[in-house]
């Protein structure tokens, strides 16, 4: 019998593509939501320009479109985006509607920052991994599926920083 593979370990091999997995269909829509009415202009150029030639419409007719739609071809089509493109998608829906857990891990983590964004001096030392690790347990004891994907989003963007969240994660299944 083969045994399963850890969030951990997945997250490792693929980033960004197992915590898309582990999402569900709300997540993703409000994640491709999230990505598509707030993104910086950067990122928002990138993904119209996918998404004007998957649609073969013209970057600025796209504007045109509802957000609904848009959201749903955004979907779709994550699973093929470049992994720092993916990774916009996880960071715009932590940074939108899931503020307020990123802003309760990090206060129960010890972490410096801003209403959820870090503020962490270039050479800081990461966080002692036992504050990290409880804070983790107890995100997920409060918000289960929700600060499953945020913890795993935390480990794909700097798994030295989180590194408390490892023994967390490799409790948990992939996708």
């Amino acid at each position: 019998m083969t045994e399963k593979q850890t969030l951990v370990d997945a997250l490792g091999e693929v980033g960004p593509y197992a915590v898309w997995d582990l999402m569900n269909d709300a997540d993703r829509k409000s994640a491709a939501q999230a990505l598509w009415q707030d993104a910086d202009r950067e990122a928002r150029t990138v993904v119209e320009t996918a998404l004007a030639k998957e649609l073969k419409f013209r970057p600025h007719a796209l504007r045109k479109l509802p957000a609904e739609k848009v959201a749903a071809r955004l979907v779709r089509m994550a699973p093929e985006m470049p992994e720092t493109l993916l990774f916009q998608f996880l960071f715009y829906l932590h940074m939108g509607e899931r503020r307020p857990l990123m802003v309760e891990f990090l206060d129960a983590a010890q972490v410096p920052h801003e209403e959820g964004v870090l503020a962490l001096e270039d050479d800081a030392e990461p966080p002692p991994a036992e504050i990290v690790e409880k804070a983790g347990r107890d995100l997920l004891k409060a918000h289960d599926h929700e600060a499953l994907v945020y913890l795993a989003t935390l480990m794909v963007a700097d798994d030295k920083l989180w590194a408390g969240l490892k023994p967390v994660l490799a409790e948990h299944e992939a996708g």
